[in-house]
């Protein structure tokens, strides 16, 4: 792949094969790039997109390394923040090279919500996919692809 998709159009095009290799190149992002909301777009399973209950990130930087923020999420015309994260720069699970790590482990979150552990690259400037897996029974498992836009 020369060129990294740079739309959400681009990237749900893909199967899940091919947004496994457009991940493994995209880069690590600055972290004080993350502020804001991001639009937000399920790619695989490609069927949680079509109830569009995840909605994107709403993202708060300290301008010094420290991202915190919350879910968007939606029912209809309707949408809401909820599920507290922050993100840090960590060496990824998965591979030998570092991602920004979204973190869900947060007391007022619901069990089911602190087992995520979602890892996250930029593609373009402003433009980035996330993996996600989930902790189950000391192991974690595959959940989603999905990506979010601050343009």
């Amino acid at each position: 792949m020369t060129e990294l998709p740079n739309n959400f159009e681009q990237l749900k095009s893909l199967d899940r094969k091919a947004l496994k290799q457009v991940y493994a190149s995209g880069t690590c992002p600055n972290l004080d790039d993350l502020k804001g909301t991001a639009k937000g777009v399920v790619l695989d399973p490609k069927w949680f997109d079509y109830i569009r209950l995840w909605r994107g990130k709403h993202f708060n930087s300290s301008g010094a390394g420290e991202v915190k923020g919350k879910n968007i999420l939606g029912i209809g015309l309707f949408s809401y923040q909820k599920y507290q994260f922050d993100v840090s720069i960590e060496k990824s699970l998965f591979g030998d090279r570092n991602i920004a790590y979204i973190n869900h482990d947060y007391p007022v979150n619901p069990g089911w919500v602190r087992r995520f552990h979602d890892e996250m690259v930029e593609l373009q400037p402003g433009f980035y996919l996330a993996c996600s897996h989930y902790s189950l029974n000391n192991s974690l498992r595959y959940m989603s692809y999905f990506a979010f836009d601050f343009r």
